[in-house]
């Protein structure tokens, strides 16, 4: 039973007692017809509202905590953990029972599991596979739109990686939300069971790789990559985004923040234009450095 039908079933119960109730209570005063009938609904329906109460605000201790906890066992991000990283799974498991005070419902949990999976997969992301790491970034770069609509802020802190005061999850939509849970299980578990490898074989490191870091600090590419972003932007936006972009400075004026979130979403697009291998060997090394 999940939170949901557990709030129903409390309304229900709660108007057929408070129902019985008030047909009880108008018969010891004496009450006929109209009145009765009032009585007994007016009274069910006070039932059904307090029963509603009673499961909304988890009246009975932690009941709709430990609802939560069994739901979460059917996130794909779960079910991953607890296969093949056992020791983050239980990690996971000792979060929540600290949190057991804290009267959490569904949705409380599914983003603890959230914050746990994101922690595990930014640790092992560069073992990803060129495919699974393409597809997670076409799901950010939605993601960044996304917030982007709802506030610049959102948006640019999201892009530049930097650490968040929000949780994006509650912003957008569902259909991102999942998309983003499967794609998480589906390269946790690839990078379980089949870690990308490096020509030698060995397990994908591209810190360690001098092909990549060259890749990484090709200067023509980079500036292409950055050129064609800004191709759609007026010469004095473009002009701004320069400038900022030079200095490492963090930027709190709602109208600089746009434009750098338009930015930072155009050098996404660019990227994924460049061929998977490419396209994939940059995520590897922006790990943690924003989008």
């Amino acid at each position: 039973m999940d939170a949901t039908t557990l709030t129903i079933v409390s309304i229900v119960a709660g108007v057929l007692v408070g129902a019985v109730g008030g047909l009880v209570l108008a018969r010891a005063l004496s009450l006929k017809g109209g009145l009765l009938i009032g009585g007994m609904v007016l009274i069910g329906v006070a039932g059904g509202a307090l029963g509603w109460f009673f499961a909304d605000h988890d009246l009975v201790p932690n009941q709709k905590y430990a609802l939560a906890r069994k739901d979460a066992e059917r996130l794909p991000e779960v079910a991953t953990l607890k296969q093949y990283y056992p020791a983050d799974y239980a990690k996971m498991q000792n979060d929540m029972e600290l949190l057991k005070g804290k009267r959490l419902g569904t949705t409380g949990i599914a983003q603890l599991v959230h914050s746990n999976a994101r922690a595990v997969l930014s640790r092992e992301l560069k073992k990803a596979s060129d495919d699974n790491l393409i597809t997670l970034m076409k799901i950010r770069r939605d993601k960044a739109e996304a917030l982007g609509k709802v506030s610049p802020a959102y948006c640019y802190d999201f892009t530049r990686g930097a650490r968040l005061t929000f949780d994006p999850d509650t912003v957008v939509s569902a259909d991102l939300v999942t998309r983003e849970r499967n794609a998480t299980a589906a390269i946790l578990e690839q990078v379980a069971t089949a870690p990308a490898k490096d020509a030698a074989g060995a397990n994908l490191d591209p810190e360690d790789s001098q092909e990549r870091v060259d890749l990484w600090y090709d200067v023509q590419l980079k500036n292409q990559i950055g050129d064609k972003a800004l191709a759609g932007f007026s010469p004095e936006d473009a002009k701004t985004v320069r400038q900022l972009t030079g200095r490492n400075i963090s930027v709190s004026d709602p109208a600089r923040q746009t434009l750098l979130c338009r930015y930072n979403i155009a050098l996404l697009d660019e990227t994924l234009k460049l061929p998977p291998a490419k396209a994939a060997t940059v995520a590897r090394l922006n790990v943690g450095k924003g989008l």
